[in-house]
């Protein structure tokens, strides 16, 4: 389950966040201290300039998540697939197939978990909002669990 300290936080950022016509969202993550790539960092990521999200249907149909702080020191990117290849849609999503990357290393794991919440495309038929949880393992050990919450809107 993802961790309360994100969703009370991407609760905190949400409702801060002032309508307007520009892009608007957040790209929250942590991980614990032997989750593989990411071993223990974290980080929240605001404004949605720094992270994209976007669907890549010639690549079985995955959802791909990209990230990178301000300062330059931080890349993550997380790839959701479904195991059959369908397109992802909302709902629940387990012991499908993630990948996190981190710092030019990679890990998947195909039992992972991710909710979507809400996707919706635009007239080009491109993602342009989503919510999202993500939970990846690096294998079966203990205290190995990567988290993200993510809200975009574009």
């Amino acid at each position: 389950m993802i961790r309360a300290v994100l969703t009370t936080t991407a609760l905190l950022l949400a409702t801060a966040t002032p309508a307007s016509a520009d892009a608007t969202g957040y790209l929250i993550w942590d991980s614990d201290a032997s989750a593989w790539p990411t071993q223990g960092r974290s980080g929240t990521w605001t404004p949605p300039e720094l992270f994209s999200v976007r669907e890549e249907p010639e690549e079985n149909n995955l959802i791909r998540i990209k990230g990178e702080s301000s300062d330059g020191w931080e890349f993550l990117e997380i790839r959701l697939y479904r195991h059959d290849g369908q397109r992802i849609t909302e709902g629940h999503f387990e012991d499908q197939k993630v990948l996190v990357v981190n710092h030019g290393f990679g890990w998947y794991d195909n039992g992972g978990d991710f909710a979507v919440e809400h996707i919706a495309y635009n007239d080009e038929g491109l993602i342009s909002e989503f919510d999202g949880a993500i939970e990846h393992h690096y294998e079966d050990r203990p205290d190995s669990t990567f988290r993200a919450k993510v809200s975009y809107r574009r």
